[in-house]
């Protein structure tokens, strides 16, 4: 068992501190001479707005189906093999698309697509168990789920309880049964969980230093003393990462900034704290062409594996700048007196259901969604009138221990009109429900979104019967409820 050195967090600053507020000129030092012309014409060029596919909604929605319906030119992200860039200016907005509203896919810089693509893919197969220490709002924790076709389980943890529900909420509409939602400090897992995860991502807080603009990574101006507390969080966050990632696991550790000090700096700095245990991997074989990491901040040489790691300058894949670092453990690392905290499951609010119930559930249901819900890998739960799927408890049982915030999907609610399906949840399942389907044409379509019953009569349908409303491309819009004269929108 590796003994741990005093753990002393990076303060240095690279190049003129004076520059703080003009990181482009800071970092320029840092550039290849020969790239310095590429650099300066990357700053000024936009970044093209990038989607990623999820491939457990892809029976009617892919690449080509995207390109044919609203004339798209799709560029494959080199690093990822669900990344796309639309290389034109999109007539439709990608966020205003129906696809988009059932979660087919997730607008994402492409730069943030690269921190799961680092992964092994085989340490995602089978069961792994994977923590998302700083998963919110939720675009790399649904990466994930598709790297692991939510066969493992997920722990998708956000320091902040602000940043929660929106954390749910992204979850909810990409789709997944094997994950659940915690609110704690990252800090805490190393000591809590010692030596427990398979594979580990911390998208770390950081200062936002990636050169080119973006709603979701926008610039702002940084002091020396932010970075300084940033780049020591993050040091903080990253030993508690390799304490809780199990031995032979891998620990991908990523910003979005280019400043060294939270960048190399950190990742040299659990090396030299911890050299017996943590193993640089050579992400570069991840990438079609090199964007290695720097050795040199031009004050402060680090450790030559750093070279392995991934700086992805404007200019070397047209993204944003990002880092990331691919970290295996070798060893284990102490236990701790520490226990995570805990509360009874009976006060989450579920009931397991006995055979008997889950059978009769299950056969009222049937009808509706035209297949035995028992026949998935899950466990069916009550909640108040709301059906759920949970992972087999099983499967993980002093996750299901812990206080979250969130875990399941919810399939349906039970009212006094019959069981109403949940939207996310069929929508998911759309690929396997093959009748009460009602396709609108595009008129009809447009109100449908906006909340509005439809007047249309069906008389060969019962009050109550369930639709499942489809555009004319035959893409999922919600669920709607046979009445007198019209369809109810159940999505209001």
């Amino acid at each position: 068992m590796a003994k741990k050195k005093s753990l002393q967090s990076p303060s240095h600053l690279n190049a003129d501190s004076s520059l703080m507020n003009d990181p482009a000129e800071r970092f320029r030092p840092l550039v290849p001479l020969e790239e310095q012309a590429a650099y300066e014409a990357a700053l000024n060029l936009p970044i093209p707005t990038a989607i990623r596919m999820n491939p457990r909604k892809s029976h009617n929605t892919t690449a080509d189906s995207l390109q044919a319906r609203y004339d798209w030119k799709l560029e494959q992200v080199p690093f990822c093999d669900t990344g796309y860039r639309i290389a034109n200016s999109p007539f439709i907005n990608p966020g205003k698309t129906s696809e988009h509203r059932r979660g087919a896919f997730y607008i994402q810089d492409s730069a943030s697509m690269l921190p799961v693509s680092l992964f092994d893919p085989l340490k995602l197969q089978g069961s792994p168990l994977i923590l998302d220490m700083a998963a919110s709002p939720g675009g790399k924790t649904t990466h994930l789920i598709s790297a692991s076709d939510d066969r493992g389980m997920i722990l998708a943890n956000d320091g902040s309880a602000s940043r929660i529900t929106a954390l749910k909420k992204v979850l909810k509409n990409w789709g997944s049964v094997n994950h659940a939602v915690t609110n704690f400090p990252g800090e805490r897992f190393g000591d809590w969980l010692p030596n427990t995860f398979d594979a580990i991502l911390l998208d770390a807080p950081c200062s936002m230093q990636g050169l080119v603009s973006s709603d979701t990574h926008p610039i702002r101006p940084i002091t020396e003393r932010e970075e300084k507390a940033l780049a020591a969080r993050q040091l903080q966050l990253l030993e508690s990462g390799l304490k809780t990632l199990k031995p032979g696991g891998q620990l991908v550790y990523s910003t979005c900034t280019l400043s060294p000090l939270e960048d190399e700096a950190v990742v040299d700095a659990l090396l030299r704290c911890y050299p017996e245990i943590v193993q640089i991997e050579n992400a570069q074989h991840r990438l079609p062409f090199p964007a290695p990491g720097i050795m040199s901040d031009g004050i402060n040489t680090f450790d030559p594996a750093l070279v392995n790691t991934v700086r992805l300058w404007p200019h070397r894949y047209q993204t944003a700048g990002f880092y990331a670092a691919l970290l295996s453990k070798t060893g284990e690392t102490a236990p701790s007196n520490q226990i995570a905290p805990t509360r009874d499951w009976n006060k989450s609010g579920f009931r397991s259901l006995s055979t008997k119930e889950a059978a009769a559930i299950a056969a009222v249901l049937e009808p509706v969604f035209g297949f035995d819900l028992r026949s998935d890998d899950h466990q069916l739960a009550m909640r108040d009138m709301e059906l759920w799927e949970l992972p087999e408890t099983n499967f993980v049982p002093w996750m299901m221990s812990l206080p979250l915030k969130s875990v399941g999907m919810r399939v349906a609610t039970q009212t006094s009109g019959g069981w109403i399906p949940d939207f996310d949840w069929v929508s998911l399942n759309f690929a396997r429900i093959q009748h009460n389907r009602y396709q609108l044409e595009s008129e009809l379509t447009q109100l449908w979104l906006e909340g509005h019953d439809l007047r249309i009569d069906l008389p060969g349908l019962e009050k109550g019967t369930i639709l499942y409303m489809v555009d004319e491309y035959d893409v999922p819009l919600g669920v709607g409820f046979v009445s007198s004269g019209r369809i109810r929108n159940l999505n209001k």
